[in-house]
């Protein structure tokens, strides 16, 4: 029995994804910001959430029901079709088969990288003035930001790695999923074990450090911090998703069979 037919929605999904990324990395500019923009106010929800789990206080338990909360932010992006720069690095796929220009690929990651920024800052901004950063909500902000600052350059790359790997693990199996609860579950289990594990994921920092640093006071704000946070998970979510969408196109000979079909259209 051939592989496709042992296990034939992560054969067919390795098949489809060159094209389906392809597809996203060629929409126009525009489009692309703008649904970005959204996926990052959707994750910055699933931010505030997780806070709210964890304001009660810490212990494992409390970190599984935050990472839980948080998967709504990545079940929100999945189902209204939103662009997220953490999913998009999968889009090495495609270029790796010569179906994506890497100059596009690059610009889109680009694009998609600053629109997911500025939802990110919005919902943060909107929430902290409504008075969302009050209490114990606050407090579980500061704690938070200051675990993720505290950690070292290497450290932060190597978390990302893990929470991309995970993060684009859960987009992969969504898009094998038939139906809607069956993508939703996909989506759950992963999300949930990134956050729980406290990996860092550069698009949910985006919103995570704004909404810490809302409930310091100003002085206590390090902007350079922050910008190494956000620049160390942004490369190491590069690595973790190029790493998991190439390495499963391999397992299942998908890369080969998009290499050789990219092949077969340059010579016509």
């Amino acid at each position: 029995m051939d592989d496709a037919r042992k296990d034939p929605a992560g054969s067919a999904i390795a098949v489809l994804a060159p094209g389906l990324l392809a597809a996203k990395a060629e929409q126009p500019w525009l489009r692309m910001l703008l649904l970005a923009g959204f996926a990052g106010g959707f994750i910055a929800f699933g931010s505030v959430i997780s806070m709210v789990a964890q304001s009660g206080g810490g212990g494992g338990a409390v970190q599984l029901l935050s990472g839980f909360a948080f998967s709504v932010g990545l079940i929100m992006v999945m189902v209204v079709g939103a662009e997220l720069f953490t999913g998009n690095t999968m889009m090495v796929l495609p270029a790796a088969t010569g179906a994506l220009r890497p100059a596009r690929m690059a610009g889109a990651w680009a694009v998609v990288w600053l629109g997911n920024l500025a939802g990110s800052l919005a919902v943060a901004a909107l929430y902290a003035a409504a008075g969302g950063l009050d209490d114990s909500i606050g407090a579980a902000a500061r704690e938070m930001v200051q675990e993720k600052l505290a950690k070292s350059a290497l450290a932060t790359f190597c978390s990302a790695i893990l929470a991309n790997m995970l993060v684009c693990l859960a987009v992969w199996m969504a898009m094998a999923a038939p139906r809607l609860p069956a993508k939703i579950l996909a989506i759950v289990g992963p999300v949930m074990i990134f956050v729980a594990a406290g990996l860092e994921h550069s698009v949910a920092n985006m919103s995570i450090i704004p909404l810490g640093w809302l409930a310091m006071p100003a002085e206590a704000v390090l902007w350079s911090e922050g910008a190494r946070n956000l620049l160390w998970s942004s490369l190491g979510n590069l690595a973790g998703g190029a790493l998991l969408a190439l390495g499963l196109a391999q397992g299942h000979g998908a890369l080969r069979q998009g290499s050789a079909a990219a092949a077969r259209e340059a010579r016509r």
